[in-house]
């Protein structure tokens, strides 16, 4: 059998399909629910293959395997083929002097390119002189570090009666360190940033070289921790825009840590820098980053430990950092970084895209109002807007909800990405908004004068963000009372508001919606689903494989590919909710060999390709494949 042929075989047997632009996901028995046995002989020997393809003058598929795609930080990425569509509409009201300067400056600030200068300022603090030995680097003023071999003593955490969090103090001199080079001047020129959650220089600043080797063996080590710990110093775990500050970060420094092959490993500890049990109704988010326990400074209290790998990430309020209080260049929008984090998140807990759409001739855009069962900043005239809604001619589907810290926080998840229009007056909840489809719209009721916080998080993700403006068409409760002072405040009240100004508002948002591209695709794709199966027959490989698809092609395919379908009459079942996340399809063809690299550029692209939905082998083993293509750069897999 040809080469070409058993690529094919392959590539069809898997439908291929591309674990990039979604997200990178760890390849694992519990990701494909497979036997390891059968995971392991199905990557190896498309590795093979590709690898001979790579090897080949021949292999038409060698076009796949070279695609160049890239986050966007790496060296010689060029920008077209990295994962951001950042670009600036807007005016930048004179931050710069340029339209270029300006979105370098917004990637600079707020997307890969924040992670390319983290990288980019990362020095050797201690460094090895054998091998075996510790190492220590970190970025600027010490926001990210990461350190191999490190030791640290907590033996006098057992005097500390308390629970602390954000205390400054936990390390002394001499209570971490590891056998290297100190460069002593450095580290003290960067300890500048002395805060709990601006740098880890409260920490770091006591390191010091140390006699005995730390490892395994070391006698200085009363627990030896082998898999990579991340340490983290968190904010406020109640508050939604403030926890995920610290998801956010921590996922930032996935990438800084560096591009490896485990770089998205599951298999890592995590070790929350406080003494207090942690509890958050979000707490489920941590499952996107590890498989393990979470565990704190009490659960090695007592005891000097060693790490063979440590690292202490990014920090919520950096000076200069990312997503909290961060200046941002004028009129610029859609980081390709926090689209990743949002991908990222709903992929690891397993949160469906939409499903389903109303079965009428104009589908109905999908509403969402948050609703507050607060003291403050509650919607008084709240029933009266939503029964403005349900009688509006343009028909809106209409759902009013609470989200409390009783409420799951897979399902609130779920319920934002089945919504088209997000309403809500300004808290933390409308963080939700990081979670929104690509099309949506967020309605932020009244920003109660904190203008940038929720229309800087929408931009930053990409979100259409409007607000109310004609302040002649609310009416406060009162003047509000901050609790501290006394003084007048807009975030202590309650407002009424105009019902036509109101609808005005929420029929701008919905004309985005409608006219969003990716709306328009989703709602002409899953209504096609609904009515029209059809299947795809590929090579046989000793059984045949029937593929269940939509009726759909793409405009991303080019004009002249043609590809053969078969209807079927007889019934088929609907497609389980097993359907994979990322919604794409990857199907092959001898005839058209760029056909492959063009969907692959698409896909990266983040433009909307059709949907993989099951996969039907032998009848004891019917399986969901979430897909492969292995796409090597000078001859290793990418």
């Amino acid at each position: 059998m040809s080469m070409e042929a058993r690529i094919t075989i392959f590539l069809s047997q898997l439908i291929s399909v591309l674990i990039l632009k979604e997200i990178v996901c760890e390849w694992s028995p519990e990701t494909l629910d497979l036997p390891h046995s059968h995971l392991t002989r199905f990557l190896n020997t498309l590795t093979d293959e590709a690898q001979k393809c790579h090897s080949s003058n021949n292999c038409i598929y060698k076009n796949v395997l070279d695609t160049g795609l890239c986050w966007g930080y790496e060296t010689n990425c060029p920008q077209h083929l990295g994962y951001s569509n950042a670009h600036c509409p807007g005016d930048h009201k004179g931050w710069v002097s340029s339209k270029n300067q300006q979105l370098q400056t917004f990637i600079n600030q707020a997307d890969f390119g924040f992670v390319k200068q983290q990288i980019l300022s990362k020095t050797t603090m201690c460094e090895p002189t054998a091998d075996g030995e510790s190492l220590l680097e970190c970025s600027s003023y010490l926001q990210f570090c990461r350190g191999k071999n490190l030791y640290l003593d907590f033996r006098d955490l057992p005097a500390r009666k308390e629970s602390f969090r954000y205390k400054m103090d936990v390390l002394k001199k001499g209570q971490i360190g590891g056998k290297c080079k100190l460069d002593k001047s450095r580290l003290h020129s960067e300890a500048t940033h002395q805060s709990p959650l601006q740098s880890w220089a409260p920490e770091i600043q006591h390191f010091e070289e140390l006699s005995d080797m730390v490892n395994e063996e070391s006698q200085i080590c009363d627990v030896f921790i082998d898999k990579p710990t991340f340490i983290m110093k968190i904010d406020a775990t109640v508050n939604m825009y403030h926890h995920f500050c610290d998801f956010f970060n921590l996922y930032t420094s996935l990438h800084v840590n560096g591009t490896h092959s485990k770089m998205f490993s599951r298999d890592i500890n995590i070790l929350i820098w406080e003494t207090y049990t942690y509890h958050s109704n979000f707490g489920i988010t941590w499952s996107a980053f590890t498989q393990n326990p979470l565990m704190n400074l009490r659960t090695f209290q007592g005891k000097r430990v060693c790490f063979r790998e440590a690292l202490f990430p990014l920090l919520p309020r950096m000076i200069f950092g990312l997503y909290y209080n961060t200046p941002i260049v004028w009129g610029c929008k859609e980081s390709g970084l926090f689209h990743a984090f949002s991908k990222f998140i709903l992929h690891r807990l397993k949160i469906p895209k939409r499903t389903a759409i109303d079965q009428v001739v104009k589908p109905k855009i999908k509403i969402l109002l948050l609703s507050r069962n607060t003291q403050y900043r509650r919607i008084l005239n709240e029933q009266a807007l939503l029964d403005a809604l349900r009688l509006s001619p343009r028909q809106y589907s209409v759902k009013r909800v609470e989200f409390t810290h009783e409420t799951d926080f897979r399902h609130q998840l779920r319920v934002i990405q089945d919504t088209d229009i997000f309403i809500g007056m300004h808290g933390a909840g409308l963080t939700h908004l990081l979670f929104l489809p690509d099309w949506a719209a967020v309605f932020e009721l009244y920003n109660c004068g904190d203008e940038h916080c929720y229309a800087d998080l929408a931009r930053l993700r990409g979100i259409h963000y409007q607000t109310w403006t004609n302040h002649v068409k609310l009416q406060p409760q009162d003047e509000g009372h901050h609790p501290s002072d006394g003084g007048p405040h807009a975030k202590f009240t309650n407002y009424s508001f105009d019902k036509e100004e109101f609808l005005r508002i929420v029929d701008l948002a919905a004309d985005h919606v409608a006219n969003h591209p990716a709306y328009r695709h989703m709602l002409s794709h899953l209504r096609e689903s609904a009515t029209d199966v059809i299947f795809i027959k590929s090579l046989e490989f000793k059984n045949q494989l029937l593929l269940t698809r939509s009726r759909k092609h793409t405009v991303n395919w080019p004009k002249n590919f043609t590809l053969t379908e078969t209807k079927e009459t007889q019934k088929r079942p609907v497609p389980s909710s097993k359907t994979l996340e990322l919604h794409m399809k990857l199907f092959l063809t001898l005839k058209r060999e760029n056909f492959t690299t063009v969907v692959v550029k698409s896909v990266f692209q983040r433009k909307v390709l059709v949907e993989v939905e099951w996969i039907h082998l032998l009848a004891s083993l019917e399986i969901l494949v979430l897909g492969l293509v292995v796409m090597g750069t000078k001859g290793k897999e990418k």
